[in-house]
């Protein structure tokens, strides 16, 4: 089984995948929609529109994916949480929502813990720690906390903004090494990542999709995953736990939520759905070929996994002190 996989689903065997199943009826009798909170072409969207494939298929009616991008997540996610709870509008998100936007934000008009079902977690991919070969002659993990401890507080590491998950892995990191760095948030992952590669700064932390072409080409190395095993991408690349940062378990899931609200027939239906998808070796392929992992839990265990993701979170958030309004 899968790093990922194996550690989320921990928490929560006694759950189980199976829900009760739904009545007949007319659920669904048209198209699905599935809201991404952020631009098209990211890892939740790459990945969302896999899911929504997959569970069109198995519903018999279309579910479209549509991207509302703002405000770090909380626009479109607001925009579902105030929908119709009938099952034809779902939200497709992660720890950045979930986990990280109640604490980052000073003010919600939504409540992320409150506010939603979650029928199910789809996917997971690692967050993975790159250093430049620009700014560190030798690109190791070794070097670069040689180097910070060094000069403490001045060592810069690139995030793709103040808050993000990218920035509060680092901060993560940060704490587990006793460093003091410099972050330097950009607008997005794609600048972050040229200056990454041009040596404007040391090190960030990015999903191991984006990062990939980077270690590929030489621009940059991975020198870390950021989960409890070793990605199957990069197998010689140890995780960051097993190098002795405990933290560093983090990675990027998403999951698919429903209104609360939501009539419990229909929440079992997509929750049946997603079981179903996250189950089959079509689906499973799919996430691969996007160095991915599905992803199954019970509803119990997934009540302990977003607990546990909020602390976390949270907890990041605080010891950052970034802040967003």
């Amino acid at each position: 089984m899968p790093p990922i996989a194996r550690r989320l689903l921990l928490a929560g065997l006694a759950g189980g995948l199976a829900a009760p199943a739904l009545a007949q009826g007319a659920f669904p009798s048209r198209a699905i929609r599935v809201v991404v909170p952020f631009a098209p072409g990211g890892i939740t969207d790459i990945l969302a529109r896999a899911a929504a494939e997959a569970m069109a298929r198995s519903l018999g009616q279309p579910v479209v994916v549509e991207n509302r991008a703002g405000a770090g997540g909380n626009v479109g996610s607001e925009a579902v949480a105030k929908a119709t709870p009938d099952g034809y509008t779902l939200l497709a998100v992660g720890p950045a929502v979930m986990g990280i936007a109640k604490p980052l934000y000073s003010r919600l008009n939504y409540d992320p813990d409150g506010d939603f079902t979650c029928l199910g977690l789809l996917g997971a991919q690692a967050n993975v720690m790159l250093v430049s070969p620009r700014a560190l002659p030798q690109p190791t993990l070794p070097a670069l906390l040689e180097a910070a401890r060094a000069k403490p507080g001045e060592l810069p590491f690139a995030s793709s903004g103040s808050g993000s998950l990218t920035h509060l892995t680092a901060e993560l990191f940060a704490a587990d090494a006793g460093l003091r760095l410099v972050h330097v948030p950009y607008r997005g992952s794609p600048p972050a990542l040229a200056d990454l590669a041009g040596g404007q700064v040391a090190m960030m932390f990015d999903a191991l999709t984006t990062a990939l072409p980077l270690h590929q080409g030489g621009q940059a190395r991975i020198v870390g995953i950021a989960t409890r095993g070793r990605a199957a991408d990069l197998p010689e690349v140890p995780s960051l736990v097993e190098a002795g940062f405990p933290s560093l378990d983090a990675p990027n899931w998403f999951g698919l939520f429903a209104p609360v609200g939501t009539p419990a027939p229909i929440v079992a239906r997509l929750s049946a759905v997603v079981a179903e998808v996250t189950t089959s070796d079509s689906y499973g392929a799919l996430m691969r070929a996007r160095s991915a992992e599905p992803v199954a839990l019970g509803s119990r265990s997934l009540d302990a996994f977003l607990a546990a993701e909020r602390l976390r979170w949270a907890e990041a958030v605080r010891r950052s002190g970034a802040r967003a309004d």
